[in-house]
């Protein structure tokens, strides 16, 4: 078997082959012994964090999800994981990583900036952000009324709690009706 022919053994816990990825350097010995933990990491945990990552990001966008956590293990491993539950730390880094995304996916409420944007913007993709606007609409028209409007008001920039004050809607029946639709649309 390859790990035991560089020195990482298939019973090291976590925590020990996580102090062999740390420890890389340079040398091709060490480059070896680190990449061979951080598969046997990679083996142990990738299945379980598909899972949990499954339930919280559209399926069209799972696989790059679930690969930029490990490319941020990889990267970070060495200066932040400093022992104790790598499991815990790993997922840390995954709900860190999933809030950095839903910050991202917030509307930007200055105007100056969209029409900064609308001048920067190739010449198709107006063409093609109508189209995708046409789209949905035609999309939102084949919705139940309920759904609908918790799209449109999500798109707009609302949060949970306001949409199901307006609405009269318990918050786990909006997210539900919100993921089933994103479900519906990306997988």
């Amino acid at each position: 078997m390859i790990f035991r022919s560089i020195g990482v053994s298939m019973n090291e816990t976590d925590e020990q082959l996580a102090a062999i990825v740390a420890a890389r350097d340079n040398s091709a010995a060490a480059m070896d012994e680190a990449v061979a933990g951080f598969e046997q990491l990679y083996a142990r945990h990738s299945r379980l964090l598909l899972a949990f990552l499954s339930s919280r990001v559209a399926r069209c966008n799972l696989e790059d999800v679930h690969q930029t956590v490990w490319q941020k293990v990889w990267q970070h491993l060495p200066g932040q994981f400093k022992g104790g539950n790598l499991r815990a730390w790993l997922y840390q880094i995954t709900r860190n990583h999933l809030i950095d995304l839903s910050r991202k996916k917030k509307p930007d409420d200055s105007s100056a900036a969209v029409e900064s944007a609308a001048f920067t913007e190739e010449p198709g993709a107006a063409l093609l952000d109508n189209e995708q606007k046409i789209i949905l609409q035609r999309c939102l028209e084949h919705l139940q009324q309920e759904m609908a409007d918790i799209v449109r008001s999500r798109l707009a920039g609302e949060n949970y709690d306001t949409i199901c004050g307006r609405m009269d809607l318990a918050p786990a029946r909006a997210h539900k009706l919100f993921f089933r639709l994103d479900r519906r649309i990306c997988g």
